[in-house]
């Protein structure tokens, strides 16, 4: 399996991309993307499917009673 053209500094393998944080892989599977690396992209998809779902609470500030 290719994973990146003749001439690219960096070989991404399924272990490499595990190492990354989750924004890290959002943003490798973002440039392999534009740079049309379809089994980069694929790769990211499966880690990022792997990773447990992060739950982003919104924090209301109270607002003073109006009077």
């Amino acid at each position: 399996m290719r994973l990146v053209r003749p001439g690219r500094s960096a070989v991404w393998t399924r272990d490499r991309i595990e190492g990354l944080t989750t924004a890290e892989v959002r943003q490798l599977r973002d440039n392999a993307e534009r740079l049309s690396e379809a089994e980069i992209v694929a790769l990211c998809d499966e880690v990022l499917k792997a990773r447990p779902k992060g739950v982003v609470k919104a924090v209301k500030a109270k607002r003073p009673a109006a009077a």
